[in-house]
């Protein structure tokens, strides 16, 4: 068997489906580090090498094959990806474990099933790439239901979709058992197209995870792109507004003098009813045209258009802000976390009937030793309704801020943050939310 043609090529398959075992697994625990992709497919490739080779020389010989893959998932860990050496080292140590306990499910899962002797699995060749492949199946779908949820790199609606996805592995391991029990009867000699087929239902779940996570890629980036478009809509608004405000400064500085005359005028001839509706007059038009200005154009923008909103729907709009001009964090984010934090506010002040309680939103934000600080805090007259661990939505137009509390939790656990809701004082609504920029 060990000079068989179609073995060496199964066992080669298998190998490298390994190696894709471990690629799938340190890209869901470890940061890659900033490596060109020509070397990451060379690292690839060198690593399927060597787990081939070692496989067909030392098949028989479970101690070499456990050491021997041991030491490629540390040294990919150290070479292509950050993080404390330790932490790298253990992440590789582990996923062996894991593969070596869902090995042994494995040949317990054949031993039970098709009703043949342990020895006889771990004796003949073709039993014991059967249980590799069954184990690499198991194994696949363990590591992408771990490290998909651990990174959170799924959108809520996504997760839906990859639970049922998990159905996949499922069934492969159903049809490879069937396979395998239909051809126990006609001997170990005719394992060719046994080990062909297992090997061809252990690369369908590759393929099929690999296509589903490159949709969500696609859908992560047309969110983005909504939220880009968002975020320019604002800063023109926004710079509109600087324009405006720019020319009514203008315009009143060439006024200036006449202004002065006028004022004059009013006081000589002791006109003093008319000259404090003049000097009103001069002061709502100031400060009818203020804009927010924290030196963060993104903020500026996003801020000028919820105050603006808000007092459009008689919302009395309280801030109090103490941000650098450099804030480390991606302008996609802070509308994220910002715009959905703000229109949620906005939302619920706009729901209040009970004329006891104000409409009124007050804004947080502080940076302190890297952390970013917000804090949301609006008027309810009612509790709000719980919906999963968030809360029900009434917004006619979710898609144009995405999923709300989901999606700020999404932005939040990025930056290894925090978010916390308190609505236990009567009529307010509180938000916290803390952004690590370190």
């Amino acid at each position: 068997m060990m000079h068989n043609i179609s073995w060496v090529l199964v066992e080669a398959g298998t190998s490298t489906f390994e190696i894709i075992l471990l690629f799938t697994y340190l890209n869901g625990f470890l940061p890659s580090k900033e490596v060109a992709r020509y070397k990451k497919i060379i690292a690839f490739f060198a690593a399927a090498i060597i787990q081939i080779l070692v496989s067909v020389y030392f098949y028989n010989e479970p101690n070499v094959l456990i050491i021997n893959y041991c030491t490629l998932a540390i040294c990919c860990a150290l070479l292509l990806y950050t993080g404390k050496p330790l932490y790298r080292i253990f992440s590789g140590v582990l996923l062996v474990a894991v593969l070596v306990v869902v090995e042994l499910i494995a040949i317990c899962i054949i031993v039970m099933i098709l009703n043949i002797e342990l020895p006889q699995v771990q004796g003949e060749p073709s039993f014991k790439l059967i249980a590799v492949m069954i184990k690499n199946i198991l194994s696949f779908a363990l590591i992408k239901l771990i490290t998909n949820f651990r990174k959170s790199n799924l959108r809520e609606t996504g997760r839906a979709y990859f639970a049922l996805l998990m159905i996949v592995p499922l069934i492969c391991l159903i049809i490879s058992l069937l396979i395998l029990e239909l051809v126990i009867p006609n001997g170990p000699d005719d394992m060719t197209m046994v080990l062909i087929a297992c090997l061809g239902l252990m690369y369908v779940n590759a393929v099929v995870f690999t296509i589903f996570e490159s949709l969500l890629q696609e859908l992560d980036k047309t969110y983005t792109y909504k939220l880009i478009e968002k975020q320019l809509e604002l800063q023109l608004n926004h710079y509109n507004k600087l324009a405006e405000n720019r020319a009514i400064l203008s315009e009143t500085i060439h006024d200036f003098k006449n202004h002065l005359n006028c004022i004059y005028n009013l006081y000589k001839y002791n006109n003093h009813d008319e000259l404090g509706r003049y000097l009103e007059s001069l002061v709502n038009v100031s400060d009818s045209e203020k804009v927010i200005d924290t030196g963060n154009p993104v903020i500026d923008a996003l801020l000028n258009d919820k105050y603006n909103l808000a007092r459009k729907l008689g919302i009395e709009f309280k801030k109090e802000l103490n941000l650098p001009s450099n804030l480390k964090i991606a302008p996609a984010d802070i509308c994220v976390v910002l715009g959905n934090s703000l229109d949620n506010a906005i939302e619920a002040c706009k729901r209040i009937r009970n004329p006891v309680f104000r409409r009124e939103i007050t804004l947080s934000m502080a940076y302190y030793n890297s952390y970013l600080v917000i804090v949301v805090v609006n008027t309810i007259d009612q509790k709000p309704e719980k919906e999963g661990r968030f809360f029900r939505s009434s917004k006619p137009n979710p898609e144009l801020h995405g999923l709300g509390l989901q999606s700020i939790e999404r932005t939040v656990k990025k930056y290894d943050g925090n978010m916390v809701f308190d609505y236990d004082d009567p009529g307010l609504f509180k938000l916290q939310i803390v952004l690590s920029t370190a």
